[in-house]
């Protein structure tokens, strides 16, 4: 359900690295388990970080360690691990904001917004999802999540600026034009990036982003944040970022990708589900 897949994570020790690749493996033949204790032996025997490198090796050790609990089935693991690292993390990353590189910092602050959002993804499965914040509808008329029980929604985070979240809008117009009769429903939200607290500018970012999905032929409706709230309910800092909400406002799923089997299979499943009474 992550946003990336943490078995392949960059930059890292050696050690680190074939741990990934052991625990990957282990994970493909059917072993998660043995995937989730290997990663966990080297989490134990990895230094506190005291630079970047160490840092990110340890982030991605917890990341993929959750991602191993998640599809295990023990969220709660998955939780407990993520939030105890990001306590290590925290400590670190002042280090690292103390003493390194602008550069350094930036890839610190990535770490802890990673951790950050995955544990805000795996605790929204499951759950009610949070309402929206959205100050203006560029295409179709306002609406909330309240508004949509009934429907199965598709909430897709974007952002103009971003290369994956334009090619991700064919494919939508794709899946609005096949299942919105069967109750489908697509909420394209983006937020002020350029324009943020900054309200005298927000007029030019909004016709930047009428622009950007009248070139497109975004067919189903596009709402714009004011700030990032909405985007930090769902873990989505890094975009784009869908996550599918079934007809009871229950989120099912967050992922990355309209095209792999779990999403297909997650939305065959929501659809066929029948409207709650």
């Amino acid at each position: 359900m992550h946003p990336m897949n943490v078995t392949e994570s960059q930059d890292v020790s050696p050690a680190i690295a074939d741990a990934l690749e052991r625990a990957q493996k282990s994970h493909r033949e059917g072993s998660t388990t043995l995937a989730i204790e290997q990663l966990e032996a080297e989490l134990e025997e990895s230094a506190p970080a005291s630079d970047l490198l160490q840092f990110k090796g340890r982030v991605s050790l917890a990341v993929a360690i959750a991602e191993f609990c998640v599809a295990a089935g023990d969220r709660e693991k998955a939780l407990t691990t993520l939030a105890t690292e990001a306590v290590s993390a925290k400590a670190a990353f002042q280090n690292i904001k103390a003493a390194g590189t602008e550069d350094e910092k930036r890839m610190a602050f990535r770490g802890l917004v990673q951790l950050r959002d995955f544990h805000r993804q795996i605790g929204l499965i499951g759950r009610p999802a949070p309402e929206l914040a959205v100050k203006e509808w560029v295409i179709g008329p306002p609406t909330t999540l309240a508004d949509q029980k009934g429907k199965v929604t598709l909430l897709e985070f974007w952002a103009t600026w971003c290369k994956p979240c334009e090619q991700m809008f064919p494919k939508l117009n794709e899946l609005h034009q096949s299942y919105g009769a069967q109750g489908l429903v697509i909420l394209a939200l983006t937020r002020f990036f350029l324009a943020y607290g900054r309200e005298q500018a927000q007029p030019d970012e909004l016709a930047l982003i009428r622009s950007f999905v009248e070139n497109h032929a975004v067919e189903f409706r596009v709402g714009v944040s004011e700030d990032e709230e909405t985007q930090t309910a769902f873990g989505a800092t890094g975009l784009p970022m869908i996550a599918l909400i079934d007809r009871r406002g229950i989120v099912r799923l967050i992922t990355v990708s309209t095209e792999d089997e779990r999403f297909k299979s997650t939305l065959n499943e929501c659809l066929n589900e029948p409207e709650p009474g």
